[in-house]
């Protein structure tokens, strides 16, 4: 096997915090709870001192050394896993993970991975503080940092099912993200129509309410995402309304739960924000057992990992039976329909 390209590319960014489940955060600021107004106008791109992928560092993964195995991995069901894990705890508590450039080197934790039977969630761009200026989204600026990524060779992976899909942008539809301006449908599009331009056979996927993208002649967007918390109203209505929206627009589903920030005040768990709560270990068994009873859905990814909420005993055997029914979920890819 010819040996690949190690890559460590790491970005810069605010993240948040709260005191309750306090940790340090990273820089991204993916979470179904928005704040409702801006705290700011958005700062314009950082100057772009992150160079390029090396092209003297050629490492050969640890199992790909000539005359080494070849690994196989053997996914069970449908990724299912939190946001930010760390990639040392990649392995049987979660089979889906979440990977974006400040996480690690690129092609290190995706070997890491493939060799643990994890399916990652691939996020070039972090967060939108680096594509967004006064003038809202910055297209141009958003493909620059895709680009950093143009001269690997991901095939083997998404062939493989190691990658899930290309994590295009997080909650084009709240303008607080982007200098208080929404990212247009044709925006998302072009997006992905420019991820397939490099990797052909890799879903994309976006973070966005499939409402919103109905009556959009979608062609290269594969999927959109629909995440819960308590605030959202009663789980079964909301479940069938967003799987209709998804099927409306042929795109596939990602479903998943708002942890952190999305439980009820009966939790009694304080959330990361004032005036949020955790969900309870009932809340997380409750809603995540019916959202992956849905043979509709094709991922499940939980926001977020933090280390001393998911300590408790009874948030880690809830999570755990949620891993267990991800692994006997129907499986599904994050592909148009």
């Amino acid at each position: 096997m010819a040996p690949l390209l190690l890559v460590a590319l790491f970005l810069n960014a605010c993240g948040s915090s709260g005191a309750s489940l306090a940790a340090a955060g990273p820089p991204d600021s993916t979470n179904a709870d928005t704040v409702s107004s801006p705290t700011g106008p958005v700062p314009p791109p950082p100057a772009d001192t992150t160079p390029g992928p090396p092209t003297d560092t050629l490492i050969p993964p640890p199992d790909s050394s000539p005359g080494g195995p070849t690994i196989i991995p053997v996914h069970e069901g449908i990724p299912y896993g939190p946001f930010h894990l760390p990639a040392t705890m990649y392995g049987p508590d979660f089979n889906g993970a979440y990977h974006a450039p400040w996480m690690g080197p690129l092609v290190e934790d995706l070997e890491l991975a493939r060799r643990t039977n994890t399916q990652v969630l691939l996020n070039l761009t972090a967060s939108s503080v680096h594509f967004s200026d006064a003038n809202g989204f910055n297209m141009a600026r958003w493909k620059q940092l895709v680009d950093r990524f143009r001269g690997l060779d991901l095939n083997s992976y998404i062939e493989d099912g190691t990658i899930v899909g290309h994590f295009l942008l997080d909650e084009p539809n709240d303008p607080t993200n982007y200098g208080g301006k929404e990212v247009t449908l044709d925006q998302i599009e072009e997006m992905a129509r420019y991820s397939k331009e490099i990797w052909p056979t890799m879903a994309t996927l976006i973070r966005a309410w499939p409402a919103k993208l109905k009556g959009y002649p979608f062609k290269s967007l594969d999927a959109a995402w629909a995440q819960y918390a308590s605030r959202l109203g009663p789980i079964n209505p909301w479940m069938a309304s967003n799987i209709a929206d998804a099927k409306a627009s042929g795109l596939a589903l990602v479903m998943g739960l708002n942890l952190l920030n999305g439980g009820s005040s009966s939790s009694g768990i304080p959330g990361l924000r004032a005036g949020k709560f955790a969900m309870s270990a009932d809340e997380i068994r409750t809603w995540g057992k019916v959202m992956l009873d849905e043979p509709y859905v094709c991922a499940f990814f939980i926001w977020k990992y933090n280390e001393q909420y998911f300590a408790r005993p009874d948030v880690k055997a809830a999570l755990l039976e949620l891993n267990d029914q991800a692994k006997k979920h129907p499986r599904q890819e994050c592909r148009r329909h």
